[in-house]
């Protein structure tokens, strides 16, 4: 029996001469797999919809492997992105992380809107700061929402030098020599990272960080993300080329 559903394509791979398989990241049934058939062709009515970063709604008929695609409505077409270089490789980086961080079929209520308020941020010209509220409420979704109020170690609400360690928060200055490999936070980045975890995302457009802050919470979040990740991702290489130029535009 098939079922309609939501959602933003994750990933696209060739299948034979024609056709497609396309990873979905779904609003009622988290990341599911689905063969489109014909969908490499010119004129197939479910070339376009199929597209990466596609914002759309599906028909899929279930299987006991992979799962067929039969039916797409787009909703966006995330063509704005496709089209940038910049926006294509920080989208890129958000539906690997993503991809690689969650299992098949794991529904999960809020990480839909997260990456769809994620890929709308970044289109209208600020993915530097989505992608970091992203990891950040990515982590917080997954269940690894970093300490940043008490100091990890000794449980003490945080007062003067702040560190953050890759195990998952913050630390104070009595414990940092607890936690080998920890690194010193600046009052601002510590500030930034709670805005980006407790504001809407809707609000986080007032937000414009100094560079250094966003360099050094770059940094903190990708040793934060490095510690839970199982392989190196292959857009990040790319991606941070791209950050180490400069400010976000």
């Amino acid at each position: 029996m098939s079922w309609k559903t939501e959602g933003i394509v994750l990933r696209v791979r060739n299948l034979g001469e024609a056709d497609r398989i396309v990873t979905i990241f779904t609003k009622d049934r988290g990341k599911l797999n689905a063969v489109a058939r014909g969908a490499r062709r010119i004129r197939n009515r479910l070339l376009s919809p199929t597209q990466v970063f596609t914002h759309g709604r599906y028909m899929i008929f279930p299987g006991k492997g992979l799962h067929n695609l039969s039916q797409a409505e787009i909703i966006h077409s995330g063509q704005i992105i496709r089209d940038d270089l910049e926006k294509f490789a920080y989208a890129s980086y958000v539906t690997e992380l993503l991809d690689s961080m969650t299992a098949e079929e794991d529904p999960s209520g809020q990480i839909f809107p997260l990456l769809a308020a994620t890929l709308s941020l970044g289109e209208a010209g600020r993915f530097g700061l989505a992608v970091r509220a992203f990891e950040i409420r990515l982590m917080r979704e997954l269940g690894y929402e970093p300490e940043l109020y008490q100091c990890l170690h000794c449980r003490e609400s945080l007062k003067g030098s702040v560190f953050f360690t890759e195990q998952g928060g913050t630390l104070c200055e009595k414990c940092v020599g607890h936690v080998p490999g920890s690194m010193p936070l600046t009052n601002g980045t510590w500030e930034l990272m709670k805005r980006l975890l407790e504001w809407e995302f809707s609000r986080l457009t007032v937000l414009h960080p100094a560079h250094g802050n966003e360099v050094e919470l770059r940094r903190v979040m990708r040793r934060y993300l490095d510690y839970r990740l199982e392989y190196p991702l292959k857009s990040l290489e790319f991606l941070e080329t791209l950050e180490a130029l400069g400010p976000d535009i």
